[in-house]
């Protein structure tokens, strides 16, 4: 007993030696958690309440419950602590799971699973599900203990065989559960009325589970002699008590089976015969057990299980106050997103092409890939001749092979499949863009004409998997451009912006309509926004057929799915849309009408996408509960590259599906596995007509290439695109303005101050020389740059025939003219002036001029050589090289009478040398200077100079004409570049 004059330190610290003192004698405080799980209304309640001795009614679990119970074993010992967690909700609350499962408890914890018997058909599902997720969570917390613990981890894994004798004959068969487990089947007085072989087959089933895993398995039911054999073995786990011996295997009285006590040999073969077990195509033991299970008792259907999936709407969690808020939140969200995706304008949105029907149609196509597309600056890099590139018989590699479908106007058809299984190669023969590859057999026919680049580019759009846009741009202002570019010349301006705001509406662009496009470096729209303005690009000319490549990808789950919503409208507007997926989750995957499932360029399943299931079960791979069809079968189909033998593996099931599928539609006409002969894929489209009314509907008639603007029309947009973009660019503009400035500034300020007496003649050709030289390095530096940032677009922009070469040549060079003038002007007036050059305004006029004149060509040249060269480190490296030489042969470096034959010719080339003598004889013509030897002055004309430097050969308007030239000359040399040199950029090789 404390003393009264103990502090509250003395009684503590006399608390923590009794303790002590207590566990130095041997005796050790219990505390174990438990958590309770299984079907949702299975007794889980009512056998915890019996554990603990509590008389009271059960209630239904909301979601997880906790309560403790408390024993002794003995007289004046301290009682052991269970703490008992229950989970509700059977299966729809297993994130839960996670949070009585921590890394503090893991040591003391198990887990009780309570299974309704007289519900088989939820048993295995139930189970699978649970236990699944429970142990994916304790693999988690062993795994981080594995790191921070390794003593504790080890401890862990070595307990899961202590039930276990060493010498058990199935030692080595099966795969105990991490943490002790007990297996309860629940409501036996029902299921003891069964026929006997489906007590036989559940029996036999629950036997080998608890033993696969070495759990204990005990049936019980509202009789306390079998609740009391329940309690037993949850007293031995919760407060240590001895476990009963007593064994009970037979299926005709309930089963009592301690963890360790049965095996396989006892157990038997699962119930099934021979031949069926070798129909099955199972992975483990416990899938085939599974597969036999499911065969007699069909797990219930998904959608049963979804109307139970979320508590707050079951009746027996009601609460009135929380329903009705919960309610009213629900129609202000609904309100909300129907502000913003369906108002009244919606319904304005076209959805109907009125043009001809279309059919695509794959026959027996057989494609080979290139290996490696490298480009010829990269085999040349590795010393390679061109004799060499792309040879051999490893050049190709088959990427399609024996592919057959068709799919018509007012069908969407999804191909899903893993990477690198022939995707993007697919659709790239379709629309005629299989650069380096090769078709060895087959047919494509677009309405049962041959697939050519004409009629690709008259009825097909193709929207790629990279966004190639103008980033300065705004999203109306993209799409207007466009509009004007493909639309017929027939539409009035009004209609065209109509038909931009429809598609800003239907792609759920209106609260980024006036935001800038933007691209990794400048800040603009999401990346998911991004890609549905490409999207939009291509909806705006009404195409019959509408081809994307991976869609979906970056855009989030709530975008994805509206957007394929969309996609979906759009076919039963009689288009066709052709798109490619990776892994849909399953509300978008229910949106498609047909579904070809691929792997390494074979068919592995072609038909609707509500038949998919189906066919996949009938042929032995049926799709688990709770998963996505799309992810489990991409899965099943994937080639698994982890060591030799999967990847053997994977492509040996791979080639027996692919054989199995062409078996069955080998005979069809259009190649889709149907679930019987009555089936019709159109039907999916009349299921759901009802969900849009006729108001929505809007026809737009099919376009002719003859009737788009013309080239001038083309010049014209292109030309004010050019403009806009451009001054778009602030940070561009004022860094090239800044430099310009201060290069002007810092050679001005350095022959500064010889207002007096002018520049020795020496220092006036030195300054002479610096201002044509120096700044068309930086000026070529920039234009190639931003060429090759424009490069991919204007590929994809002439690939879809949007406009042709001549008016976007003409477009840029007089879209760069007003930078290109103001460059020049912040560059060359500065210098001029502060460096006292000749004052006349004539001579003024003249330099200017010549400026002017030697930025163009360097311009000129830039361009050039950005769109002759596929990459920006290539086309620099030749363009700065082509201006050395014409730096080091102006006549400054070297006089021009001491070059030899070579570089003398490269000088009648250089733009730098004639801007150099122009400016010479601008500023030396007219001028007069004086030398003084000791009392001598002599007067030297400047005529003399220019003669003595052999600046003099021409007159100088020759060598205004010649700047004019050399100019010309590149510009034409640039659009023969872009009229025959395919501007891909380096990131499409």
């Amino acid at each position: 007993m404390p003393k009264p004059s103990d502090t509250l330190w003395d009684i503590a610290k006399a608390e923590v030696e009794k303790k002590e003192n207590l566990e130095g004698n041997g005796v050790e405080v219990w505390e174990k958690s438990l958590l309770f799980m299984g079907n949702k209304n299975g007794g889980k309640t009512t056998i915890i309440l019996r554990c603990l001795d509590r008389d009271e009614i059960p209630k239904p679990t909301l979601a997880l419950e906790y309560t403790f119970g408390r024993r002794a074993k003995g007289h004046n010992r301290p009682k052991d602590i269970a703490h008992f967690w229950e989970l509700g909700g059977g299966t729809s609350l297993l994130d839960l799971i996670r949070i009585p499962i921590t890394n503090d408890n893991i040591r003391t914890f198990a887990i009780i699973l309570v299974l309704d018997l007289s519900k088989p058909n939820e048993l295995w599902p139930t189970m699978d599900s649970l236990l699944q997720v429970t142990r994916n969570h304790v693999d988690k917390i062993i795994t981080k203990l594995g790191k921070t613990n390794p003593k504790v981890a080890t401890e862990i894994k070595q307990r899961m065989w202590n039930n276990m004798p060493k010498d058990h004959p199935d030692h080595e068969l099966i795969e105990p559960f991490p943490i002790p487990l007990v297996i309860i089947g629940s409501k036996y007085d029902i299921f003891h009325e069964f026929d006997s072989e489906m007590r036989k087959i559940m029996c036999k089933t629950l036997r080998f589970v608890s033993h696969y895993y070495g759990a204990s398995l005990v049936f019980t039911s509202k009789s306390e002699a079998l609740l009391l054999k329940a309690r037993v073995l949850i007293n031995h786990l919760a407060f240590g008590f001895d476990r009963s011996k007593s064994v009970s295997v037979d299926q005709n009285k309930p089963l009592f089976i301690p963890a360790g006590l049965d095996s396989l040999n006892q157990i038997g073969p699962p119930p099934a015969t021979d031949s069926d077990i070798g129909k099955l195509h199972a992975h483990t033991p416990v899938d085939l057990w599974k597969k036999i299970y499911e065969k007699t008792f069909p797990p219930k259907s998904t959608r049963d299980l979804k109307e139970v999936s979320d508590p707050a709407q079951d009746p027996q969690y009601a609460e009135y106050e929380v329903d009705a808020m919960r309610t009213q939140k629900n129609q202000a969200i609904r309100s909300f997103r129907d502000s913003i995706f369906c108002s009244e304008e919606d319904n304005n949105l076209y959805f109907t092409y009125s043009g001809k029907s279309n059919v695509l149609e794959v026959r027996e196509l057989n494609y080979q890939a290139m290996t490696s597309q490298i480009p010829c600056y990269a085999n040349l890099a590795e010393l390679k001749m061109p004799w060499m590139w792309n040879k051999g018989p490893d050049s190709h590699v088959p990427a399609i092979q024996n592919l057959n479908f068709k799919v018509q106007s007012g069908q969407m058809l999804a191909i899903i499949g893993s990477s690198a299984c022939g995707k993007t190669s697919l659709l790239d023969v379709i629309t005629c863009r299989d650069h380096g590859g090769k078709i060895e057999s087959g047919q494509i026919k677009i309405n049962g004409k041959p697939s050519t680049h004409q009629l690709v580019k008259k009825c097909v759009a193709h929207v790629r998997q990279d966004d190639q846009l103008l980033p300065n741009l705004t999203v109306k202002e993209t799409l207007l451009f466009i509009a004007k570019l493909r639309l017929p010349k027939t539409f009035s301006d009004s209609q065209r912006e109509k038909r931009v705001e429809n598609v800003i509406a239907e792609l759920r662009l209106r609260q980024c309509a006036n935001t800038r496009v933007g691209n990794r470096y400048i800040r603009g729209v999401s990346g998911g926004e991004r890609r549905r303005v490409s999207i939009g690009v291509q909806l705006l000319w009404n195409p019959g057929i509408l081809i994307l490549d991976e869609p979906t990808s970056g855009l989030d789950s709530f975008t994805a799915h509206n957007l394929v919503i969309t996609l979906s409208r759009l076919a039963r507007g009689n288009r066709l849309i052709l798109l490619s997926i990776h892994q849909p989750r399953s509300d978008i995957f229910q949106l498609f009408d047909l579904v070809l499932l691929m792997t390494s360029g074979t068919t592995i399943y072609s038909g609707t996408a509500r038949d998919m299931v189906q066919y996949f079960t009938e042929i032995g791979y049926p799709c688990p509960k709770y998963s996505s069809p799309a992810d489990f079968y991409v899965d099943l189909i994937s080639i698994d590259k982890q060591s030799k033998e999967k990847e053997m593996e994977s492509e040996k099931r791979a080639r027996s599906l692919a054989t199995l599928f062409w078996e069955k539609v080998k005979d069809s006409d259009d190649f889709l596995w149907k679930a019987n002969e009555e089936a019709c894929v159109t039907s999916v489209h009349s299921e759901q007509s009802s969900l849009f009314t006729p108001a929505e509907v809007i026809n737009m008639h099919a376009q002719s290439t003859d009737q788009l603007p013309g080239g001038l029309k083309q010049f014209t947009v292109l030309l004010s695109r050019q403009i806009s973009s451009n001054f778009r660019d602030l940070s561009a503009l004022l860094t090239n303005g800044s430099e310009a400035l201060l290069m002007s500034l810092l050679i001005g300020f350095l022959y500064y101050g010889h207002e007096k007496s002018k520049l020795a003649i020496q220092d006036t050709t030195a300054l002479l020389f610096m201002i044509g030289a120096l700044i068309p390095f930086t000026v070529i530096l920039d234009v190639i740059s931003k060429c090759h940032s424009e490069r991919a677009m204007l590929y994809h922009d002439l690939e879809d025939g949007m406009y042709s070469v001549t008016p976007y040549f003409f477009a840029k060079i007089l879209g760069e003219l007003p930078e290109h003038c103001a460059f020049v002007i912040i560059y060359g007036v500065p210098i001029y002036w502060l460096a006292n050059l000749s004052p006349e305004p004539e001579h003024f006029l003249l330099n200017f001029l010549v400026v002017w004149l030697v930025v163009f060509c360097a311009r000129a040249m830039a361009l050039w050589f950005a769109a002759l060269f596929p990459t920006l480190q290539t086309s620099v490296f030749f363009c700065t090289t082509i201006f050395t030489t014409f730096f080091m042969s102006g006549g400054f470096v070297v006089s021009l009478e001491n070059l030899w034959l070579v570089p003398l010719w490269i000088s009648k080339l250089s733009f730098v040398r004639w801007s150099y003598e122009s400016l010479m004889q601008i500023q030396f013509t007219e001028l007069t200077y004086q030398m003084t030897v000791g009392n001598v002055t002599f007067q030297i004309p400047g005529k003399l100079v220019i003669q003595a430097m052999n600046l003099d050969s021409y007159p100088l308007y020759t060598s205004y004409l010649i700047l004019i030239g050399i100019g010309t000359s590149f510009l034409l040399l640039y659009y023969l570049s872009l009229r025959f040199i395919k501007q891909k950029s380096n990131q499409d090789w």
